[in-house]
């Protein structure tokens, strides 16, 4: 009888340890299908165009460490700063798998809300980014990625780095000091000769 009990409570652990390794197994598979992506550009690219209804087009070109805007010099330290925030894009889940007329309205991709980012080397593109609105938290962004229709939930506050004119991100043009006249010396006096 006691053996039987004993054998009983080794049957019931055993069946509970191989339970919870399946529950483990099943979680870790679960896991691996996280709606978490990066999105990275690995390649150079030279050329950013930024537009939307509200800012109207921009043209960002790099020539080594050397920016363009719209055919004239960038201040190369603004212009870095979309080109850095656009090489690694970290999303933090799917919004939305469709791109519904009701998710368009509510996540800020109509026309006259977005902003469209199109980053490419030459003829080659890259990345054709759409962001929407700002989420609640003000550091991330809704944001839809190379026409697909998923809408995601991005970091990094692309929309406030995008939001830019043309204007905003030229070098901007330094005015000449005036040169100061000499201080006016007194001459010194010369003492009458005797």
């Amino acid at each position: 009888m006691i053996k039987n009990k004993l054998m009983l409570r080794k049957a019931i652990l055993a069946g509970g340890v191989v339970l919870l390794a399946l529950i483990y197994i099943l979680q870790l598979i679960a896991g691996s299908r996280s709606s978490v992506k990066d999105f990275v550009i690995d390649k150079t690219f030279d050329t950013i165009e930024i537009s939307s209804s509200e800012n109207g087009s921009v043209n960002l070109k790099r020539y080594g460490d050397f920016w363009k805007v719209n055919d004239e010099e960038a201040d190369s330290a603004k212009a870095k700063s979309i080109s850095d925030s656009l090489i690694s894009i970290k999303t933090l889940s799917v919004i939305s798998k469709s791109a519904s007329e009701d998710a368009i309205e509510r996540y800020g991709f109509t026309d006259s809300q977005k902003i469209t980012v199109k980053v490419s080397d030459n003829s080659k593109e890259y990345l054709n980014l759409e962001i929407g609105k700002d989420a609640a938290g003000g550091q991330q962004n809704y944001i839809r990625v190379n026409g697909k229709s998923e809408i995601y939930l991005a970091s990094g506050a692309l929309r406030q780095k995008c939001a830019v004119k043309a204007e905003e991100l030229k070098k901007p043009v330094e005015e000449p000091k005036p040169e100061e006249a000499p201080a006016e010396t007194a001459a010194p006096e010369v003492a009458p000769s005797v």
